[in-house]
Formats: C-alpha cells, structure tokens, sequence
C-alpha cells in the first residue's frame, strides 16, 4: 500500500484524532447558525420579506447583534476549513500521533473559546484575539511542516 494512502486508514491515530475534532468543528459552525437564527428572532431582524410575513416580524439588515454572529460565523470560515484542508495534508508528514492530537485539540479549544468569548459571554479584547492567534499558529506550523515534508 502506498504510504500516503496508509495515512488515511482508521488504524491511523492521527487520522482518526483529524475525524474526530474536524466533526466537533462542523457541530461548532452548525450552532453559529442556529445562533444567528436565534439573534435574527430575538431581535425581529429578519433576512427577507417571505420570513418577515411568515413570522410576523420585519426585514432589517443591519442589526448590530445579528452581524456580531455572523462576523464570528465568517471567522469561522476562514479559520476553520483552511485549518481542516492544512490538517488533512499535515497527516501525511506521519506526525507524531500525540502531538498531532495535541494541535487538534488546541484549535478545537481555541475555536470554540473565539465564540465564547465573541458572542455567548462577551470579554473585552485581547481574549478574541488570543484565541484567535493560537489557531492561526496552529495551522501555521502544520503548513510549515507539510510544505518542508513534500517540497
């Protein structure tokens, strides 16, 4: 078997660790959406006339509260699928399978931290931003370590 392929086998630790936190990534990006659902009733917010008349409520596009999650849900976004496509590519390095869990789990971590402290209890700089950085260093260094493993 090629050993790249042996790289995506459920017997690889490493893989099944990416399966695993890349799962709790997408229920994390799910609840974003549930949550900005939840912003847009709570703050009659809605995003089209059919909404509007099927909930009794209104169309408004700029309500500061609903824009907070979708400003966190857009992070999301571009910190998570890049980290998911790095993560995936970081698997065939055969990193160590300790480690390799331990970089998964951090950005877990630090994705889910970035939401609450974005929009479920609300800390003052420079706590998003922390969180934020870990994960960008996280897939920083995966993309560092794929890149000089494969050049």
């Amino acid at each position: 078997m090629d050993p790249h392929l042996k790289s995506l086998i459920l017997e690889n630790p490493v893989f099944r660790s990416y399966l695993f936190y890349s799962s709790i990534l997408a229920l994390k990006m799910m609840l974003m959406t549930l949550l900005t659902i939840r912003q847009r009733l709570l703050n009659n917010a809605l995003v089209s006339q059919e909404d509007a008349a099927f909930l009794g409520g209104t169309v408004c596009w700029t309500n500061e509260k609903v824009e907070r999650v979708r400003r966190g849900h857009r992070n999301d976004m571009e910190s998570i699928y890049l980290f998911l496509l790095v993560a995936f590519a970081y698997i065939w390095t055969d990193p160590e399978p300790v480690w390799a869990d331990y970089l998964f789990l951090t950005f877990t971590i630090a994705r889910i931290l970035h939401t609450v402290v974005y929009n479920v209890i609300v800390v003052p700089q420079p706590a998003r931003g922390l969180a934020w950085l870990v994960g960008y260093l996280i897939t920083g260094y995966m993309a560092i370590k794929t890149y000089t493993a494969f050049k």
